[in-house]
């Protein structure tokens, strides 16, 4: 829960969203709206590098390094939800921050992701979802890419690290700039903790870390079904980024109702979100899960979803600006 105000308090106040830097360099602007998710990718990445290097961290025990995953699967899931990204204005992080500032758009969106996503992770969907992702699967390395490297891999890590910060702070120390480093510590700081919780050999659990996809969908289940289930970690952090993103905009004034202003409007949010949630499930991940989180593990599944989120949201954008 603290993890979740915490980060809803940073996202809210520093208007902290991964898909305005896309937004913004198909509308021809330049880097200048990246420089949050580059602050959290400068924060996070070597200190979980580090965390790997120590073994602090196991990469078998998490998701981005599966021994085996289909490719166009994979692809898929992130071309689709890079499109739905686009198309609902905001990935589901953004979305949870929005809805507690009295966005309408944002709450229908966050239903419509978070049924889909579970009804693929584990509803009606999930059973075809796995024969699919069986097919055309690819053996990729189970370690961080830099581990690939092992005599240069703190040289690697540096200079990798060291060009990031320099697209990162070349616009100076802007509001969104701040959010982003506070995020990537945040990153770093849930596998810490969470990896020295699941040390315990009673209790064993995966370390973990943020994302948003499948965790909406959990959501919407634990509510539902609440009566004797403890709230997991990803309950938890739902929950608390509503309450702090909530509290942050009450004490900015920022808290305001909105809703659709049109029917496509409608239709709009609802295939985006739809999208998304489908996508995300087939991408292991969405823009934090895979494209910080994931990331900053080095994971080389990560860093195609990456790319294949940003490409498609990127040209989803400027398709949108040429119809309008």
């Amino acid at each position: 829960m603290i993890t979740g105000i915490l980060y809803g308090v940073i996202a809210q106040a520093s208007d902290f969203c991964v898909r305005r830097g896309i937004a913004d360099f198909a509308e021809g602007k330049g880097l200048a709206g990246a420089t949050g998710w580059l602050g959290a990718i400068f924060i996070a990445l070597p200190l979980t590098q580090w965390m790997l290097t120590e073994r602090f961290l196991d990469e078998s025990q998490m998701v981005y390094f599966p021994e085996s995953l289909s490719w166009w699967t994979t692809a898929l899931g992130a071309a689709a939800f890079g499109i739905g990204m686009m198309l609902t204005r905001g990935c589901p992080a953004r979305l949870v921050v929005l809805s507690a500032t009295g966005n309408l758009r944002a709450w229908f969106g966050l239903f419509v992701l978070g049924i889909s996503a579970y009804a693929t992770f584990k509803g009606l969907l999930a059973e075809s979802r796995v024969h699919l992702q069986q097919t055309g699967t690819w053996d990729l390395p189970t370690e961080s890419i830099f581990a690939l490297f092992p005599e240069f891999d703190r040289l690697l890590i540096g200079i990798g690290t060291t060009v990031i910060g320099f697209f990162a702070l070349r616009h100076g120390l802007s509001r969104s700039l701040i959010g982003g480093l506070l995020i990537g510590a945040l990153v770093a700081g849930v596998w810490w903790a969470t990896a020295i919780l699941g040390s315990d050999d009673f209790d064993p659990i995966n370390p973990v870390s943020l994302s948003f996809v499948a965790p909406l969908g959990e959501t919407i289940t634990y509510v539902q079904l609440a009566s004797g289930l403890e709230p997991s970690f990803n309950v938890a952090l739902i929950g608390g980024v509503i309450l702090g993103a909530f509290i942050s905009s009450m004490i900015r004034q920022e808290f305001q109702w909105r809703t659709f202003e049109s029917v496509a409007d409608h239709v709009r949010y609802f295939l985006g979100a739809l999208l998304m949630g489908v996508g995300g499930i087939l991408a292991l991940g969405c823009s934090t899960g895979q494209a910080i989180t994931g990331f900053a593990t080095g994971s080389i599944w990560s860093l195609l979803v990456t790319i294949i989120i940003f490409t498609s949201g990127y040209l989803t954008h400027a398709r949108l600006l040429k119809s309008k």
